[in-house]
């Protein structure tokens, strides 16, 4: 169904004669298409005649407004191409059409909800293309009524807002959302991934698909432990300051900030000695993770102190030196000359075809292969409607493959295909979960001597300590088979090498070389299998001077800009209470993954893959640096607020901690909050009456807003002011997310019975696939569970050879 020559051996992109007609307004539509571009699709753009929403939203190179002078237009359609389709001129359907009849995939995601292409039109452009993938995204699916796609609602009715706060250790803050649309990217990742997974089915049967993408879902399924400490415990996350691990946060040394995350016990006798070995750190009560959790407000005030000693060099000199997590807090001018990104020449420009005088600095894409290009060689934004002659004539409709499938019921989408997940914590097992989602036989090697952390960081179920009773790692692992086996052991090796044989993909995300170190290197990979696809994750990339930094979640939201950018209006930095690069990089490390193995099928060619978390956090959330590169810097924290609507944010309501989520798009919606409010004559004031009044005297506007909603009910307001016709959601809660109506529908948690915990529900993908089974089908494995049966299955072993290989020490 694609236009690629399924027997070169030529070094091209993944997706190379895949069609993409993107139809959409959203950030979630835009990144869906930009990814897919990136990885080689020919994307074309459709926009209305006045030109998509991001064209009309600065930043603007050289601070000029112009609708080809957008960086923010120009980094999120780079490589694609633009037709000018207006929706509201009938006479222009045709040519809609025509592009959706002669194209592999069509991305929706709309604002208000209208579609482009109707359900019944494509109805019928899949009788005649049926190898058609439709993505469809909104906040909450395709099964609501309402298809718009907010990204501030998606985080309300998603969880996020309930345990995300301007301040990490105040229990009173308030609800923040995450800049750049946090929603909106991950639906975008979810929705390329899927897409991915179903162009893998049509490989096996020719047919297309539906594919139903929810913002809400992509939100709650990526909480690190929110929701799993909810489904397993019954206890409710909030924004309380409370974390799993201390020390862990911002702290002032005598000349900025530095944050500092102390995971496991070693690394807080390490800190001990950063620290010169204190008195007050000596006492054992200090020495479990457990203990120092709940003694956090005990020891951060003397920390501080300590900390008042130290440069920020100095700190992070002596951090780096003893193997402790730190970092200085970043803002987008230190991450623009940073010498680690310069070096991995990260950055690179966009191009404006309608403006040859301009161009901008921006992110790579978020990933590198190893043996082709890592994106199109012009990284360039396209005109509005430049396009439409030349697509027209290379964009013929597509003919049907010879034998199509079931029209009900189609493939896995990577069923009969093995993955060797080496992998642990957060950011690898996540990744590898999609290959599970997608169908895969995924297998995750361990030892005792390494027992993943989430093994032991809980929340366990019942409360009830154990290795197999984690409900991070039993989310983050689910459909996967567990292997107990010593590697570093030469048989131990030996036997992990003859599974490697055997299996498509090999994924880690160990310190940058260990998979080598440990006698895999790429060359011994590709002897064992040509066509395996190696994909390697690190904090910091696999080369320049920070690529052994250690790196969690929180450390690089301080080295991103995001932490820098964050807050109360005015405000920030803010210190985020969970590790949100995490399954940014997980996710785009699996789209790369994917990718690399529709191409190997096809062509027998494998390659290596390797994701950065820095680097993926970075090109899912670009703002801070594309104000900076654009010259319209510099940038601060705007809280809530968003540039194209107002009021926009969360609001206080009657009751303990009750919040709700309001954004009103337009001057009618302001008319519609202004009579729910019993103040009409607010969408006259001329305070008010225009979106550039508004934004002017949004204090005043928020106010008013602040002092109705606090009186009453959130699900109140949100009912009162969706029936208006206003964007509002009530800030839910983990136990709100677990019971919601519309996630409920869509069977988001799954319930696979786990050997040691039971059915205990965990989140599961948030897409609903309309064709291929596209979610786990078993729980996460106990420690070592499948060892015996992957041994025999794979390898052949008899039971004896099994239990001699188990007398001699080796499955441990």
């Amino acid at each position: 169904m694609d236009d690629s020559n399924t027997t070169t051996r030529e070094p091209v992109l993944p997706l190379v004669g895949v069609r993409v007609l993107e139809c959409g307004d959203t950030i979630a539509a835009a990144y869906t298409g930009r990814l897919l571009a990136d990885l080689g699709a020919d994307v074309v753009k459709v926009e209305p005649r006045a030109g998509d929403a991001l064209r009309h939203l600065g930043p603007y190179v050289g601070n000029r407004p112009d609708i080809e002078s957008s960086a923010g237009f120009g980094y999120f359609h780079a490589g694609k191409r633009s037709v000018v389709i207006d929706r509201t001129d009938a006479a222009r359907g045709d040519l809609l059409r025509s592009l959706a009849a002669a194209t592999d995939v069509v991305i929706r995601s709309t604002r208000d909800g209208a579609d482009w292409i109707t359900d019944d039109e494509l109805a019928v452009i899949e009788q005649a293309n049926p190898g058609l993938v439709v993505a469809d995204i909104s906040t909450w699916g395709r099964g609501a009524a309402d298809h718009s796609t907010s990204d501030l609602i998606a985080l309300a009715a998603g969880g996020l807002l309930s345990v995300n706060g301007t301040d990490a250790v105040a229990a009173k803050s308030v609800p923040l959302r995450y800049r750049g649309e946090f929603s909106s990217i991950h639906a975008a990742c979810d929705a390329a991934l899927a897409v991915l997974g179903a162009l893998h089915a049509r490989l096996v049967d020719g047919r297309g698909q539906r594919l139903d993408i929810s913002a809400q879902a992509a939100t709650a399924a990526i909480l690190a432990t929110a929701m799993s400490t909810f489904l397993y415990t019954g206890q409710t996350p909030v924004r309380d300051g409370v974390r799993g691990v201390a020390p862990w946060g911002f702290y002032t040394c005598s000349d900025g900030f530095v944050l500092l995350q102390v995971t496991e016990d070693p690394q807080w006798f390490n800190l001990r000695r950063v620290i010169g070995e204190p008195e007050w750190a000596q006492p054992d009560v200090f020495d479990t993770t457990a203990m120092r959790a709940e003694l956090h407000d005990v020891i951060d005030p003397l920390l501080e102190e300590a900390l008042g000693a130290f440069t920020v060099d100095e700190f992070l000199e002596a951090c780096q030196r003893e193997g402790v997590a730190a970092a200085r807090v970043q803002d987008a001018n230190d991450l623009l000359n940073w010498p680690h990104l310069q070096a991995r020449n990260y950055f690179t420009p966009i191009e404006f075809a309608a403006r040859d005088d301009l161009e901008v600095v921006a992110p790579t894409p978020p990933w590198r292969f190893a043996f082709t290009p890592s994106a199109k060689e012009a990284r360039i934004s396209p005109a509005l409607g430049a396009d439409e002659e030349a697509v027209v004539a290379e964009w013929q409709p597509r003919r049907a493959a010879d034998q199509l499938g079931d029209p009900l019921h189609g493939p896995a989408p990577l069923g009969g295909l093995r993955v060797i997940d080496m992998t642990w914590v957060w950011a690898g097992p996540f990744c590898a979960t999609q290959f599970a989602h997608l169908g895969a036989d995924v297998i995750k090697f361990e030892s005792t001597s390494r027992i993943d952390v989430t093994r032991r960081l809980g929340p366990f179920a019942g409360t009830e300590i154990g290795i197999n009773r984690s409900g991070y790692f039993n989310q983050y692992n689910q459909g996967k088979r567990s292997v107990v086996l010593d590697v570093k052991d030469p048989r131990g090796l030996a036997a992990l090498k003859q599974i490697v044989a055997t299996a498509d993909l090999i994924i880690d995300n160990m310190r940058p070389g260990a998979l080598a170190r440990m006698g895999l290197p790429m060359e011994e990979l590709r002897a064992l299998n040509p066509k395996i696809v190696a994909v390697a994750m690190s904090g910091f990339g696999e080369d320049g001077p920070e690529r052994d930094r250690m790196a969690y979640g929180s450390i690089i939201d301080a080295l991103s800009g995001v932490a820098a950018s964050n807050g109360a209006p005015g405000g920030g930095p803010t210190d985020f209470p969970m590790s949100l690069p995490d399954p940014a990089a997980g996710i785009h490390a699996a789209i790369a993954a994917v990718a690399a193995l529709y191409r190997s099928r096809q062509t027998g060619v494998g390659d290596r893959v390797e994701v950065s978390m820095l680097e993926a956090t970075l090109s899912a959330f670009p703002w801070p640096m594309l104000i900076e590169a654009a010259g319209a810097g510099p940038v601060v924290a705007e809280g809530n607020r968003d540039q194209t609507m107002s009021p926009h944010g969360t609001f206080p309501c009657a009751g303990e901690d009750s919040w709700v989520a309001i954004a009103a798009r337009d001057d009618d919606e302001l008319a519609a909050l202004a009579g729910v409010l019993g103040r009409p004559e607010l969408a006259s004031d001329p305070r008010f009456a225009t979106l550039a009044s508004r934004k002017a005297n949004e204090d005043a506007l928020e106010r008013i807003v602040a002092a109705w909603t606090i009186e009453r009910d959130r699900h109140d307001v949100a009912a009162q002011l969706r029936a208006a016709g206003v964007a509002a959601q009530a800030v839910g809660s983990m136990a709100d997310v677990a019971v919601d109506a519309v996630l409920e529908a869509r069977q988001f948690l799954q319930r696979c019975p786990h050997p040691e915990v039971g059915v205990l529900p965990l989140p599961g993908p948030p897409w609903i696939a309309g064709r291929s089974p596209m979610r786990a089908t078993a729980a996460a494995p106990c420690f070592g569970q499948h060892t015996r049966e992957v041994l025999h299955e794979v390898l052949g072993l008899t039971e004896e050879e099994i239990q001699a290989m188990d007398d001699e020490g080796l499955l441990t």
